[in-house]
């Protein structure tokens, strides 16, 4: 008997299948689905969900906490499971599977997927955010997406950016880097995560930066701090002109480790540069050099380093002294 007569192709179950095989394949979501079930399960999730993130809003710790324990470590969505089959009993089949494991796969995708908000190549790019958020991404950071709901604004960075918060006291606004994490009402501030690194300035309002420990501190406006080697410093002045600079193409430098120079040019234009030739990579250098272009950047640097950069391979430079 052949398996095309066991269910006629306009079975409500069938027909329900297929959508909910379409939807996952093309990444769509259930919520696109007209469909009575799917929306009533729809409304129960998100009724639940919202539940559980009041529960979990009341107390900032334990947020950090699920946050250090759940941190996703890749940074794309697991490809949907699909069939190639097409006899319509695998697709009866099929609709019991993802009806049974609709509810599991909705609950965590999020927290174990971060979505891609915004990525940028090797110039600066702007993003507004579903809430009216506004990021400033230098090149070459990407943005993602961990949560948004009832209760949480949640998202990861990598590289660097500036922000401009939406004020939302019912919805903190936390971003996440692979260290730390930043909580916030409404507020401008810089992040960067580049060098090992995490390092927040803020210009306006409130943060506080927690570590993977637990640890945090407070920051007020025009103060910095920093996570390096899992070590939470103090919350202490900070210059916006050094932490801003990027936004104006350009790097000040005041009294600032040549290393620390070196990783943050690394990251602005995606190169490897190697000071091993250098004596002393941790003296302090100050000024200001524009970030228009690579091979410039690296000469004015040169000068002061009283070297030269020399391009040994596509974007990887060697430092060269001349004395």
């Amino acid at each position: 008997m052949e398996t095309k007569d066991l269910l006629p192709e306009n079975d409500q179950d069938l027909l329900l299948a297929k959508q909910l095989d379409s939807a996952l394949q093309s990444g769509e979501g259930f919520s696109s689905i007209q469909d009575p079930l799917i929306q009533s399960l729809l409304a129960y999730q998100n009724k639940e969900h919202a539940q559980i993130d009041t529960l979990i809003s009341e107390s900032s710790e334990m947020w950090d906490k699920v946050f250090s324990e759940t941190k996703p470590q890749k940074k794309a969505r697991i490809t949907s499971l699909s069939t190639r089959k097409t006899n319509t009993w695998a697709w009866a089949t099929a609709a019991t599977v993802l009806l049974a494991a609709f509810l599991g796969i909705f609950w965590f995708t999020n927290l174990d997927n971060p979505v891609l908000v915004a990525q940028s190549g090797n110039a600066i790019e702007s993003v507004i955010l579903a809430d009216g958020s506004q990021v400033s991404l230098r090149p070459y950071s990407s943005l993602y997406e961990i949560e948004l709901s009832d209760s949480k604004r949640s998202y990861e960075l990598e590289g660097e950016a500036f922000f401009v918060v939406a004020k939302d006291a019912n919805k903190p606004f936390s971003v996440a880097s692979d260290n730390g994490i930043v909580t916030v009402l409404g507020t401008q501030f810089n992040l960067s995560t580049w060098g090992n690194e995490t390092k927040l300035f803020l210009e306006e309002g409130s943060v506080r930066l927690s570590d993977l420990h637990q640890n945090s501190i407070v920051l007020n406006p025009g103060e910095k701090a920093t996570i390096s080697q899992n070590l939470l410093s103090n919350a202490s002045p900070g210059d916006a002109e050094e932490f801003k600079d990027w936004l104006n193409d350009e790097i000040v430098l005041n009294s600032t480790p040549v290393s620390q120079v070196i990783n943050e040019l690394e990251h602005h234009f995606k190169a490897t540069i190697d000071i091993s030739g250098m004596q002393n990579t941790s003296e302090p250098i100050s000024g200001t050099i524009a970030l228009d272009e690579l091979s410039t950047t690296l000469n004015d640097l040169g000068v002061i380093l009283g070297g030269t950069f020399r391009e040994v391979n596509s974007n990887s430079f060697t430092f060269i002294p001349l004395n």
